[in-house]
């Protein structure tokens, strides 16, 4: 009788564990324990979204500083090449004044009936100091002016950091800490060519400047 009572009873428990389902019940610490590798790895893919949009933007605005300074490039060399020589403004200079040769009688040529060569109006390459075109965007803008005519040549100009226009950098001077007196925009005489340079930036996330310097050689044919 003993014996058999003790098997009646190990039976019903195999049977009564086998029927049962399984506990799928969480600790608390096993609850914790999941927020938290959550919380790591949500943290890891948000910073690696905030990397991949930094990376992407300082590409951005490197392209676009790049662009700025050789639309500025190409604009102003394109029309300082139609100048007349000995008649551009004194330089070195943020600003070129110059007249182009044009055909003002309508005859065909910029030479009139006597030999003369015919001069527009005189032009000017310069910041935007005054707003001339009234978009409110001013000095980081390099504008070329013909007579009531205003036409954009580049955006973004960097900052003229020779404060006291001495030609040198000194330490308070230098904005960005490059090292060079940066002008955003300059015009000076080589032999019987002009030299122009234009430099445009960008500005990451974190402020840092980003920004593109570009030159050229161009030679008055007038």
């Amino acid at each position: 009788m003993h014996t058999r009572t003790l098997t009646r009873t190990h039976m019903q428990r195999v049977g009564t564990s086998a029927g049962d389902s399984p506990n799928l019940g969480v600790t608390l610490i096993e609850l914790i324990i999941a927020i938290s590798i959550m919380s790591i790895v949500m943290g890891v893919l948000f910073g690696l979204a905030i990397s991949v949009g930094d990376t992407s933007r300082v590409q951005e605005e490197k392209m676009d500083a790049f662009d700025q300074a050789r639309k500025g490039i190409l604009y102003a060399a394109r029309d300082l090449r139609q100048a007349r020589g000995f008649g551009i403004s004194e330089l070195p200079a943020d600003t070129v004044t110059y007249r182009v040769a044009t055909d003002l009688d309508g005859n065909g040529s910029a030479v009139d009936v006597s030999g003369n060569i015919e001069l527009s109006v005189e032009r000017t390459i310069t910041r935007d100091f005054d707003d001339l075109n009234g978009d409110g965007i001013g000095e980081s803008q390099l504008v070329l002016s013909n007579g009531n005519t205003v036409m954009v040549l580049a955006n973004n100009l960097l900052p003229d950091e020779d404060i006291n226009q001495n030609g040198e950098l000194e330490p308070e001077e230098d904005l960005n800490g490059n090292g060079v007196l940066d002008r955003g925009v300059w015009f000076e005489r080589v032999g019987s060519a002009v030299r122009v340079q234009v430099q445009a930036f960008g500005q990451s996330r974190q402020g840092h400047v980003l920004s593109t310097s570009m030159s050229t050689m161009v030679v008055p044919r007038n």
